[in-house]
């Protein structure tokens, strides 16, 4: 027989290597997922701070086609992590780049939103996702080059999916 094969050494080694090969998949799920995988530095958060309030919404368009979503809603002076993304209902008014015949011309650009969350949960079948209606009534160009709140990647890699279940509604924050 093997010296080795008796020695309370190997099976410690072999369980070793298999805590530290668990110790490296668990960085990727430390962090529960964001209602909106957005960042925010400090420059944006002292201009979400400084928002007048209202009876309105700021929103950010995100055109990604084949999605039908139109980008993140939130109220004045949240934080952009607390952001809904949105398929906009247009009965009343249409999205400023759909008035203008030019869709997706606005990507990144953000808006003072009037209107209101209807309560209802779109299926958006390009993505697998439901989505929450805002009725939009009237919007107003903030700006067409705010500072970035995602990544260049963020489209192309379909981040604003995040921690977000096929099928599921928008993730909760935690």
């Amino acid at each position: 027989m093997h010296p080795v094969a008796d020695s309370p050494i190997r099976p410690l080694a072999l369980s070793l290597s298999v805590l530290s090969a668990l110790l490296l998949l668990l960085p990727g799920c430390a962090t529960p997922p964001e209602l909106a995988p957005l960042m925010e530095s400090p420059a944006i958060a002292q201009q979400v701070a400084a928002e007048p309030v209202g009876d309105f919404y700021i929103g950010r368009r995100v055109y990604a086609p084949p999605f039908a979503i139109w980008g993140y809603v939130r109220y004045p002076r949240q934080s952009w992590k607390t952001a809904k993304l949105v398929i906009l209902n247009e009965k009343f008014q249409l999205a400023p780049d759909r008035a203008r015949n030019q869709l997706g011309s606005d990507n990144g650009s953000e808006y003072r939103l009037y209107g209101y969350f209807s309560g209802d949960q779109i299926y958006d079948a390009s993505s697998g996702r439901f989505c929450a209606e805002f009725v939009l009534k009237r919007a107003e160009l903030i700006s067409a080059n705010p500072d970035p709140i995602w990544s260049p990647y963020f489209i192309r890699d379909r981040q604003m999916f995040m921690g977000w279940a096929r099928g599921g509604s928008q993730p909760v924050q935690r």
